[in-house]
């Protein structure tokens, strides 16, 4: 019985060869083949760099304007988008008001941006184990130590302008080590007007009539530039 069944399957081999039709008994083989070949070992890409996180402190308003935080916090979060994830990842003053609050922390905060308001000293008790609850690895402190604009009416007065300073400083949760920091300032002059030029009008006393053209640079953009360039150097991990 055994010899007639591989007579009937060399036949078949010789017929499939002659007609050039695809073996049947090949493809078995082939497939058996396929199965006992090993899968390739494929290899992860290394891992990028670990970013950054960083819990951003409410900003300290050093200063008489109540809308200087507003206008910061807004600033904040679009020059914080143009930072690369790969090197840091920043949570949002408010984002870290709500979480602290949640976890009854929120006065632990209060105490090291007051602290290092005044003395530029970190509260390490008070933000000892806050890591924790932000997930972070740093905290940004922020200080608005100058935001004023003044706006010049009359002839010959001088050119309106903005002034705005800032101050940052970026600490280790766990170390408590002043990893960075950076002061910026900037007074910018609004577009100088010249009277001869028939540019402007102005009334007798000398008082600018002209819609608009007293008005100071506004402080959104000089904030933001300041913000910009103060991020250029910010480290990594």
């Amino acid at each position: 019985m055994n010899r007639n069944r591989w007579i009937h399957l060399i036949a078949l081999a010789f017929a499939f060869a002659w007609t050039g039709l695809p073996n049947p008994m090949t493809r078995v083989a082939r497939a058996e083949t396929r199965a006992e070949k090993k899968p390739e070992v494929k290899l992860d890409a290394p891992a990028s760099p670990k970013s950054l996180r960083v819990a951003v402190f409410p900003v300290v308003n050093g200063t008489g304007e109540v809308d200087a935080v507003k206008i910061m916090e807004d600033v904040l979060g679009e020059r914080f988008k143009e930072v690369d994830r790969a090197k840091a990842i920043f949570l949002m003053p408010g984002d870290v008001e709500r979480i602290l609050s949640n976890a009854n922390r929120l006065d632990r905060a209060l105490r090291v941006t007051d602290r290092w308001s005044k003395s530029g000293a970190l509260d390490s008790a008070a933000v000892s184990g806050l890591d924790s609850s932000l997930v972070a690895d740093a905290v940004l402190l922020i200080k608005i130590t100058e935001w004023e604009t003044k706006r010049f009416h009359n002839i010959g007065e001088g050119q309106s302008y903005t002034t705005i300073g800032l101050h940052f400083a970026l600490f280790g949760i766990k170390d408590r080590k002043k990893t960075w920091s950076k002061e910026v300032r900037e007074q910018r002059l609004a577009q100088e007007i010249d009277a001869s030029s028939g540019m402007v009008s102005y009334d007798a006393t000398g008082r600018i009539q002209s819609p608009n053209a007293t008005d100071p640079p506004r402080v959104h953009d000089v904030a933001s530039d300041l913000v910009r360039d103060a991020l250029k150097k910010f480290p990594t991990k």
